[in-house]
């Protein structure tokens, strides 16, 4: 058996104490995230990822660091926050895990943990092997922190002899699957494609249902048929093409809900997590681990609870169609996108839009959907930025975005308190007071009902945090299942008020964008359920204040032009540094992020 291995280096340039509330905040420069466990100490991980080929078998992991320093501290160390809904008031005051605090040994129990999950490496399946290192460890009672300054990590495995998963016998890129009834429309799509060098086919639903009826369900059916696209003809793209029949509760492509601690929400993840490693083996990802019929169930039982993967296979994005013409209309819009090179003039433009996301009062520490989109911005070598934030005044309401997005961007990244139909914001402190940055169906203004976008051809993809904006399963048939359920009284005059969720109009905020015939966006990401994130400057060190940003990482210094393959990668560095077994809230992140818009989308289009 021949011992391979790697090695990774750690070094810890200096630790950075400041006071927080009446608490002490310690940080390195290295980490990549922090410990975020609520009630107790906020702690900095440094994560290190080994790319592995597949079928490798872990033999040893060896970590030596230099002897530790330690330092007493005249505070305790700051414990973590639940996580907060966005638009929603953090706790007035942090829990305090006593079990943690008054317990006379380190925190964290060990120095590191590891995961390994399967995925893509440059549109390659590899296994990726995550180390989570605590370069800080700290003793509550004694009230002292310890650390090393250099660390050494060395990994021994083995790998295969023979490659563990098939050859492809064809060569293709991108398989869009669909429903009969919109064959007509997608055939321009796929010469377009084909004529572009992405070599693509397309598999009807009702063609899927018949060839792999060993299924579970029809959603299983669609996923087998993705397993077999891989293994087969050697796609790397999945365009999925339907949502909702109309306005009705039936769906030309079922979707898979998933379940967190709190809600049960749409994933299109489901489609794309495609394979497992056990032991060295790649097996069929299903996402129902404990073998109980149901799927991507959350408990904190662990028998209720199925173990995922997590991490994307394929490259997949949904086109939410309700009808053959809105299907002809975004057709159309990848068409023309893709054909022409965007003119640099607009293109290499970004739009960065928010304000206070947890605007309570108490030690102010900045509007958190400005620092992400900041952090957005400084991966996006060479572009321009227009900031419209409400701390400097230049967010002032809807009309501003429009002329902005009217005047072209390559890209915007937009963050808020949000539902369905709506996406708003508050001035710093200022929880009484929102602005509203884009409203959809706006029922009470019937003069202005929808955005006043005509920014035709300067398309721009943007990425939304906030809740529910990419929630596609909305429909005016919610507002008679709704009155079914909670009566006149509590769907419109009383609790929960469930109009006011939104969830009756015609279609999301994300995909109105995607699907407006007059403009709007050329793909969108955002979440189908709760956004969450950690209040105050650490708003991006977890939750959608890390998630986001990733993904323009991707594309601004990792070069990842094609929009799935950005948004996928995104999903992996966090599948890699979180822990999306254990944590309700970090699994509910990379599972709701739906990409609504063509996969395989050349960013800018491609040059003529």
């Amino acid at each position: 058996m021949n011992i391979l291995e790697q090695n990774q280096q750690i070094q810890i340039s200096s630790l950075d104490l400041s006071n927080e509330e009446s608490y002490l905040k310690v940080s390195v420069d290295e980490a990549t995230s922090t410990l975020q466990n609520p009630g107790e100490p906020v702690l900095p991980k440094i994560t290190k990822t080994f790319i592995l080929p597949l079928g490798s078998k872990i033999t040893d992991i060896n970590i030596e660091s230099s002897k530790p320093i330690n330092q007493k501290l005249n505070s305790f160390i700051l414990p973590a926050n639940e996580p907060v809904i966005d638009g929603q008031t953090p706790t007035e005051n942090r829990p305090l895990s006593q079990e943690v605090y008054q317990k006379d040994s380190l925190y964290p129990d060990t120095s590191y943990n590891t995961q390994k999950s399967v995925g893509l490496k440059d549109g390659e399946h590899v296994l990726f092997y995550s180390v989570h290192y605590y370069p800080i460890r700290y003793n509550p009672v004694e009230n002292t922190i310890y650390h090393s300054e250099e660390i050494d990590i060395n990994l021994q495995y083995t790998s295969p002899s023979e490659p563990v998963q098939p050859q492809a016998i064809d060569d293709q890129d991108l398989m869009i699957i669909y429903p009969e009834v919109f064959s007509e429309e997608i055939q321009p799509l796929i010469e377009h494609k084909n004529n572009f060098g992405m070599r693509t086919y397309g598999k009807t639903l009702e063609e899927i249902y018949t060839e792999y009826s060993d299924g579970a369900d029809d959603q299983e059916k669609i996923k087998l048929a993705i397993k077999d696209g891989i293994e087969t003809n050697g796609i790397t793209f999945v365009m999925l093409v339907g949502g909702i029949q109309g306005q009705s509760g039936d769906w030309y492509l079922p979707v898979r809900y998933a379940h967190s601690a709190d809600e049960t929400y749409l994933s299109d993840l489901y489609y794309a997590d495609i394979y497992k490693d056990v032991e060295g083996s790649l097996v069929f990802e299903d996402w129902d681990s404990n073998g109980n019929g149901k799927f991507a169930e959350w408990s904190i039982f662990g028998n209720s609870k199925d173990t995922l993967d997590g991490a994307p296979d394929i490259y997949v994005g949904r086109l939410a169609c309700r009808s053959e013409e809105e299907v002809t209309t975004v057709v159309d819009k990848i068409i023309n996108y893709e054909e022409t090179r965007a003119a640099e003039n607009w293109f290499k433009h970004m739009l960065l839009i928010g304000g206070d996301t947890y605007p309570y009062d108490g030690t102010y520490t900045g509007c958190e959907a400005e620092i992400d989109t900041n952090l957005s911005a400084s991966h996006m070598d060479g572009f321009t930025f227009t900031r419209l934030w409400a701390s400097t005044g230049t967010l002032t309401g809807q009309s501003v975005v429009e002329d902005a997005i009217n005047d072209g961007a390559g890209f915007i990244h937009m963050a808020g308190h949000a539902n369905p139909a709506s996406l708003v914001t508050h001035p710093p402190f200022q929880k009484e007071e929102k602005i509203t940055i884009m409203q959809m169906f706006n029922v009470f203004d019937p003069l202005n009902l929808n955005p006043d976008l005509n920014n035709k051809e300067k398309l721009p993809v943007i990425v939304v945090g906030g809740c529910h904006n990419s929630q596609f399963n909305v429909s005016l048939s919610n507002i008679v299942e709704g009155i079914k359920e909670y009566g006149l009284k509590g769907y419109f005059f009383g609790d929960p008020f469930k109009f006011f969720y939104m969830e009756w109009v015609p279609e999301c905020w994300s995909w109105w964008l995607t699907s407006n015939p007059e403009g709007g966006a050329i793909a969108t990401m955002g979440n189908t359920g709760l956004g969450m994130g950690i209040g105050g400057e650490d708003y991006v060190t977890g939750l959608d204040g890390w998630l986001l940003p990733r993904f323009f990482y991707h594309y601004g210094q990792e070069g990842e032009e094609f929009v799935g393959m950005a948004q996928s990668s995104a999903i992996t560095d966090y599948v890699n540094e979180f822990d999306i077994n254990s944590v309700s809230e970090d699994r509910q992140m990379i599972q709701q992020w739906a990409l609504l818009g063509d996969p395989s989308l050349m960013i800018g289009g491609y040059e003529s």
